[in-house]
């Protein structure tokens, strides 16, 4: 018995260290990575209001909304630095075509301001797909 404990014990550490090498140690990459985690927590709410797995909730939305667009208008600034990083998702082509890029960060920083008001189900429905989209056009050129 006490073998099996060491070997789940030697087994989370090694897993956990593993885990800790994952992650980006260039701050400029974790900076952004921690913006995109709450754009995408944010979006994850939205979606499940959208597909009925959690009860529309106007406020709750719109908060959601503000706090993407939020996001989205840092973008640039996230970026400015062109560091890259084995852990990043951060495709080259971002510096190569920066104008792009940051039009597309501005097109989603749009699409979530225009979100911010919504107050029914049938607004968020559109809302999100409009979103979606601004997510969507810049992930697929400039994400690896």
């Amino acid at each position: 018995m006490l073998k099996l404990k060491s070997v789940f014990a030697a087994a989370l550490v090694l897993g956990t260290a593993t885990f800790a090498l994952a992650e980006s140690q260039d701050p400029d990459v974790q900076n952004r990575q921690a913006a995109m985690k709450t754009v995408g927590a944010n979006t994850k709410t939205l979606g499940e209001m959208v597909q009925g797995k959690t009860a529309f909730d106007a406020a709750a939305a719109q908060l959601a909304f503000a706090t993407i667009a939020g996001k989205a208008g840092e973008v640039p600034v996230l970026f400015e630095a062109e560091v890259t990083d084995p852990e990043s998702d951060a495709a080259d082509e971002i510096w190569m075509m920066w104008d792009e890029f940051v039009a597309k960060a501005g097109a989603l920083k749009t699409a979530a301001e225009a979100g911010s008001g919504v107050d029914s189900p049938e607004a968020l429905g559109a809302a999100f797909g409009n979103l979606n989209e601004a997510c969507k056009a810049c992930h697929t050129q400039f994400k690896l």
